[in-house]
């Protein structure tokens, strides 16, 4: 009964692996389909990485004034003399200039003549946080674009589902 005992123990120590030896079980190669796809899968592109980063920082501290969207109409804008920038509008985007975003996040409106109600980040932010807070900022105006056209669409879907309902229930009537 012993040999018998001894024998199932080493024939389970030799079926997972373990090394008597070493007292370490040896590496077991298996892979599956998901593991295999993730050393297939290509790079992240930095300068999404960049844009969701600054979009986390944006949402915590420019989002109070600026709004969810950017559009200058956060919860405390209508506590500030001066509206807030609204960073949707395409016609803002062909004049601002990385230096003019980098030095108005960084040193705050009064560094490119505009507010005293922009507060300095820079002490807050690092350099790269503020970068990341930029290449966000550039996304917006595509973002609010995308939002507005979906909204279309889905208002669009909704009354052609009411004129589809409204035919249906006449030929019900008739």
């Amino acid at each position: 009964m012993k040999i018998a005992k001894f024998l199932v123990v080493v024939g389970t120590l030799a079926a997972t692996g373990c090394d008597s030896k070493s007292g370490h079980g040896r590496a077991v190669e298996y892979h599956s389909q998901i593991e295999e796809l993730a050393v297939q899968q290509e790079p992240p592109d930095p300068l999404v990485e960049s844009q969701a980063c600054g979009r986390v920082i944006y949402m915590h501290y420019c989002q109070i004034c600026h709004g969810d969207e950017g559009r200058g109409d956060g919860f405390n804008s209508g506590n500030l003399a001066v509206t807030p920038r609204d960073f949707s509008v395409p016609a803002f985007w062909k004049t601002a200039t990385q230096e003019n975003l980098l030095s108005a996040i960084t040193a705050g409106g009064t560094a490119v003549g505009k507010s005293v109600l922009m507060p300095a980040w820079g002490k807050t932010l690092s350099p790269g946080q503020i970068d990341n807070v930029v290449a966000f900022l550039r996304t917006v105006p595509a973002l609010v674009e995308k939002r507005a056209l979906a909204e279309r669409e889905l208002a669009e879907q909704e009354e052609n589902e009411e004129e589809e309902e409204e035919k249906s229930d006449q030929q019900n009537e008739h």
